[in-house]
């Protein structure tokens, strides 16, 4: 093949993959392709130097030269898009300052011999050197994906291809067929050099995917925090009435049949463990009964913060009179109960009423015979202290309307 011949199809090569790393560039702000889109102009701007060193004779040491700064500003960018691609860091001002002796062997080289075909050896050991660097920079990275193993291979087969040419040049005049082996040397370069291109969009594509997939990931576990947020009473962890909402509408939606009981819990006496001891103490005692009703209730029950010191639980799967024997547990587990901030230990009372349902339909009925039943009970506690004027009749209770078809 003529080596003309075959230095055109290399640079329309190199052309191309210039080409999409300047558009993908447009797309993609990653520090390796930025780096990486300037080795390939760089290469491109090298082998059109070297093109035209061939015709035009007379420029031949200048053109040289810039053959030679494109091909090592080439390496030394393809090294630092490497190195880039863990971190996303941009090259310090003393890394950057490494190219320098390189610049200054460029300029020298062409100097140092007539003959174009005596200083390439040279030229070619400090290829290598940048691609057997590269390669060894790539081993170091955390990747392993298929585009790694491409760009790994590449670079380990570039390193080897011009370690082999600094031998066969050094050895030219003892080996009658290097011509005829360095004939076909821009075609073994355009094929690894596309290559390595492949593998670096490859490389660059999955590090985008990646990318987005984690940043997915942290997306949907900020979204499930906010949700624990919105549902969650800050004070107990139990849910709140939005989840409660939620629940019901989830059940309207998908149509599903739901049948069990509800239950309605209040703290006896909570205003006066507020008013002695103070809020921290009274919130101390909520969480302890919220506490307890989780010891005595089933992992699949529900249980909603309904407001201020009341509670309310959903038990899927089981009627009220079993879950009234459960809750017969809670006072043991509520008597001489540690909270912080009062010296001695105290006995916190409960109140609460359960009634059965057979569908989401029924809930609201349910909801309010349970608050009904809860507060009867509460009445019955405190009968010994209640003032019948500061009654006020479950009738008249604020208790909010529960709209089940939303």
């Amino acid at each position: 093949m003529d080596s003309k011949i075959g230095l055109i199809a290399q640079l329309n090569g190199v052309f191309l993959i210039t080409i999409l790393s300047l558009f993908l560039r447009r797309s993609l702000k990653l520090t390796a392709l930025k780096y990486w889109t300037i080795a390939w102009l760089c290469l491109s701007f090298a082998l059109i130097s070297l093109r035209l060193a061939f015709d035009y004779t007379q420029l031949g040491s200048l053109l040289f030269t810039y053959y030679f700064l494109g091909e090592y500003i080439f390496g030394f960018m393809l090294i630092a898009g490497i190195r880039s691609l863990d971190s996303e860091q941009e090259m310090q001002p003393r890394t950057e300052m490494m190219i320098a002796p390189f610049l200054i062997i460029a300029v020298i080289l062409p100097l140092l011999a007539s003959d174009f075909n005596e200083i390439l050896p040279i030229h070619f050991l400090i290829v290598a050197g940048f691609f057997a660097f590269a390669f060894y920079s790539a081993r170091k990275s955390a990747l392993r994906s298929f585009g790694w193993h491409v760009l790994h291979v590449a670079l380990a087969m570039l390193a080897i291809n011009f370690a082999g040419y600094f031998f066969v040049f050094t050895m030219r005049n003892a080996v009658p067929f290097a011509n005829q082996i360095l004939a076909y040397n821009s075609a073994v370069n355009l094929v690894l050099q596309t290559s390595l291109g492949f593998g670096m969009v490859i490389v660059l594509l999955e590090k985008v995917l990646a990318d987005f997939q984690t940043a997915n990931k942290r997306l949907q576990d900020a979204h499930k925090r906010l949700e624990e947020l919105v549902h969650t009473d800050p004070l107990t962890a139990a849910f709140n009435r939005h989840a409660f909402y939620g629940f019901v509408r989830k059940g309207n939606e998908d149509g599903t049949t739901v049948a069990g009981c509800v239950g309605f819990f209040d703290i006896d006496g909570l205003k006066n463990i507020n008013d002695c001891f103070g809020h921290s103490a009274g919130d101390a005692a909520i969480r302890v009964v919220v506490r307890s009703i989780r010891d005595i209730i089933r992992a699949e029950d529900l249980i909603y913060g309904w407001g201020g010191d009341e509670f309310f639980v959903i038990m899927v799967s089981m009627d009220a009179e079993m879950a009234e024997t459960r809750m017969s547990r809670l006072e043991n587990l509520l008597r001489s109960v540690k909270l912080d901030g009062v010296q001695e230990p105290m006995t916190i009372g409960v109140s609460w009423g359960f009634r059965d349902f057979t569908d989401i339909a029924d809930l609201e009925k349910a909801i309010s015979d349970a608050d009904a039943e809860m507060y009867r009970r509460k009445r019955g506690r405190q009968t010994q202290s209640i003032d019948p004027a500061n009654f006020v009749p479950t009738a008249s209770r604020n208790i909010p309307t529960i709209d089940i078809t939303q």
